[in-house]
């Protein structure tokens, strides 16, 4: 071959080379790591929102205590998120903050989560952020009785803002308050069942309560699978996870299967802190209006599509809309 074939053949090969880091680069902004492959580490941090309790919960304190005592007793470094709005029912407010104490004194953290769980998409900008303020005053002054400071903020259903103006500008305002946004790679629709578990226990329905207990811990797994594979086909590996859960009569009754689920598949569970040193939070993420996952923000940010996550059966509708009719 001439030396000039030679050159363009070179050429040629080193154009092929270039083209193809930049699409690797394109989808795969962190550098591959193996997947996990059943012997290898999978990793978690749990996270529960709606503290001190989910709203109309008769057993707020057995919830908040089943809770702690599963979470101590299985090693789980959990940060709690708090409405304080949820604090103020009158005879109740010392026990309420004497719950949010105990978390702390469980060795767990709390973190914002506004002060009326407000609904991001009907509240203007400047609503929103009295909200966020609103909602430090008990937690920042427990966290500081611990030698603590108030460090994270979980926006209310997932939501991040009505529009990219919006969102900017409020990511500048809880920065400059010194919050990390508390992000949530595996989303479920976990409080369908939890509404439809706490309408069965007000009515006595012994059948229902048991059914749907089994359902949710069947569904919540086969939301681990869709992460776990969602995580690997974009990133080419599996994130350290971060797991959103409710204060809740369904998780307080059944935190240690769903806690043994993940222990079945491999994940050890570590401080928020420290899963939010993983590389892949750093990615973009795409203004989400519906409470994506992360997983979904970073791909809708590279101009993916949102995959079908797993959804709640047709039968457990059906049952919350016989439980409403009666």
């Amino acid at each position: 071959m001439s030396r000039q074939g030679k050159s363009q053949v070179k050429s040629y090969c080193l154009s092929v080379t270039a083209i193809s880091l930049a699409i690797s680069l394109l989808f795969l902004e962190p550098a591959p790591h193996r997947p996990f492959s059943g012997t290898g580490r999978r990793e978690v941090a749990v996270t529960f929102d709606d503290l001190p309790a989910v709203p109309g919960n008769a057993r707020v304190t057995e919830v908040n205590r089943k809770l702690v005592e599963c979470i101590t007793r299985h090693r789980i470094p959990a940060v709690g998120f708090v409405n304080e709005g949820r604090l103020y029912v009158r005879g109740e407010t010392d026990a309420r903050i004497a719950l949010l104490r105990m978390w702390l004194d469980a060795g767990l953290e709390l973190g914002n989560h506004t002060f009326s769980h407000i609904q991001i998409n009907s509240a203007s900008l400047a609503e929103y952020q009295e909200d966020v303020i609103r909602g430090e005053t008990v937690t920042r002054m427990l966290l500081r009785e611990k030698g603590m400071r108030l460090r994270y903020f979980r926006h209310t259903q997932l939501r991040t803002g009505p529009t990219p103006e919006y969102e900017r500008a409020l990511n500048q305002f809880l920065a400059a308050r010194g919050y990390t946004v508390a992000p949530v790679t595996i989303d479920n629709q976990e409080w369908v069942y939890a509404a439809a578990y706490a309408a069965a226990r007000k009515r006595g329905d012994q059948e229902n309560i048991g059914r749907i207990a089994r359902e949710y811990l069947k569904y919540m797994e086969a939301c681990f699978a869709f992460f776990e594979q969602l995580s690997t086909d974009f990133l080419r590996y599996e994130v350290k996870q971060t797991l959103l859960l409710h204060a809740n009569e369904l998780n307080a009754d059944h935190l240690d299967a769903l806690v043994e689920m993940m222990k079945r598949r491999g994940y050890h569970f570590i401080p928020l802190e420290e899963a939010l040193t993983d590389r892949a939070y750093q990615l973009p993420a795409a203004s989400s209006e519906r409470g994506d996952s992360w997983l979904h923000r970073w791909m809708l940010a590279k101009g993916l599509q949102r995959r079908p996550e797993p959804r709640q059966p047709e039968w457990l509708n059906r049952l919350i809309e016989s439980y409403e009719r009666r």
